[in-house]
């Protein structure tokens, strides 16, 4: 996706410009924040395609941002990257169950970084339906909306994706890698990342999460509702 907009948000300047130059390379149009205290109108003024967080900041770190930006009705699925150097499982845990779409450690290749970046901006849906139904649930490819009863639900773009494969293949057995392949762009991506979005989807499904149930060793299959 040339000339995609890339915020940049990472409060040591050597980082900053490090990533604004790698991906300026690449032909991306970049811009970088030392902190996100005022993330949603930095948001509102450069209306950037995808998000590189850094996990400690100044202010809000990392987490808070993410729980900022999926908070906003406006900016709910903008795709969020984590850039940093803590290697906990818990803090990526912490940010995949908030809606972060990847996490890629310190130090990376230019490479890998842009190969990254691609990978989730080329998450779009597809076309060849404009909705997606099962019972009260409704998928709208076109404005790229979750309708539950009527309601609208705020997923993720990783969710997004992982939802409207599931409801492609209902009744079949998705396996992990096929879920890597599709939704999550095939890059590091572990069964347990897979496990954490998809925990955070049911909770956002109420009473449809007991459809997407659990096939041991295996995948994930969404039943059918009448």
């Amino acid at each position: 996706m040339s000339h995609a907009k890339v915020l940049v948000v990472d409060d040591e300047k050597d980082v900053r410009d490090y990533l604004i130059s790698v991906l300026s390379d690449e032909h991306f149009e970049v811009r970088g924040v030392e902190g996100g205290d005022d993330i949603l109108s930095v948001l509102s003024s450069f209306s950037p395609n995808i998000l590189l967080l850094d996990y400690s900041l100044p202010g809000k770190n990392g987490v808070e941002i993410i729980r900022v930006v999926r908070g906003n009705r406006t900016f709910a699925q903008i795709p969020i990257i984590m850039v940093t150097g803590l290697d906990s499982e818990d803090e990526k845990v912490a940010a995949l169950e908030l809606g972060a779409d990847d996490y890629v450690l310190k130090p990376f290749s230019p490479k890998e970084l842009s190969a990254r970046v691609r990978a989730v901006l080329r998450r779009a849906p597809r076309d060849e339906k404009e909705r997606l139904e099962n019972g009260e649930l409704v998928v709208d490819l076109r404005s790229h909306k979750v309708l539950l009863s009527g309601s609208e639900v705020y997923l993720t773009l990783t969710e997004f994706r992982i939802l409207t494969e599931l409801l492609r293949q209902k009744g079949k057995v998705l396996t992990r890698d096929r879920l890597r392949e599709t939704a999550l762009g095939n890059l590091n991506v572990t069964d347990r990342t897979i496990d954490v979005h998809m925990a955070s989807l049911r909770k956002k499904l109420a009473q449809y999460a007991p459809a997407i149930e659990t096939v041991r060793g295996v995948g994930y299959r969404y039943s059918i509702v009448d």
